[in-house]
């Protein structure tokens, strides 16, 4: 029988299938990168990491961002049309999972993945785990109107193609890190607050 983490890989990887030919971006997800871009660059432009990892890089939007602004960035992700994608433009993914990670990196990245888990817990404990300084998040803010208002129309365009998200509150994820010794150094409102950037800071 296949655990809940598997069964959400392979959702994963079915939604992406098929990006290697077309990447599926509408124009409000168009928006959403552009927005959430601006906010990542003003947020990492006052900290000095030698490395990123990008963890769960979907189609590479993120790690453009960071490439873009002059951080060394590596990616990984459980799905390997993802991975194709993202070698397709040059970007340094390969195939893995957050489990598996070991070495550690001055900044552990990821945007919009924890929300995807029943129990985040043991995958916030292991990006601190790998992480010699610092931690950045970008998820979605269920207590916004924006926010409650796109997750809900996204469900009813998407269907059974959207990813299941658990509605987590950003205090759910500050409260876990700040718990383990990880202060929140930077608290931005991405795209109306539909979508929150927390930086963490090791105490």
């Amino acid at each position: 029988m296949k655990t809940m983490s598997e069964a959400l890989y392979e959702t994963w990887d079915k939604r992406w299938e098929g990006s290697e030919e077309k990447e599926r971006l509408t124009f409000i997800g168009r928006l959403m990168f552009k927005a959430k871009e601006k906010v990542l660059a003003t947020a990492i432009k006052d900290i000095t990491v030698a490395n990123v990892i990008e963890i769960g890089c979907g189609l590479g939007h993120t790690m453009e961002v960071y490439n873009k602004n002059g951080l060394s960035c590596v990616g990984i992700d459980v799905s390997s049309h993802a991975v194709s994608v993202c070698r397709n433009k040059g970007l340094n993914v390969t195939q893995s999972k957050l489990e598996d990670i070991s070495e550690k990196y001055d900044l552990v990245s990821s945007d919009g993945m924890l929300e995807h888990f029943l129990n985040f817990e043991p995958y916030a404990q292991q990006l601190m785990n790998i992480s010699k300084n610092y931690i950045l998040l970008i998820q979605p803010n269920h207590d916004s109107f924006w926010g409650k208002t796109l997750a809900y129309l996204a469900e009813l365009i998407r269907g059974r193609e959207n990813v299941f998200e658990y509605n987590y509150r950003i205090k759910d994820f500050i409260t876990v890190f700040q718990n383990n010794g990880f202060e929140i150094t930077g608290n931005y409102p991405v795209f109306c607050d539909v979508f929150r950037l927390l930086l963490f800071k090791k105490a």
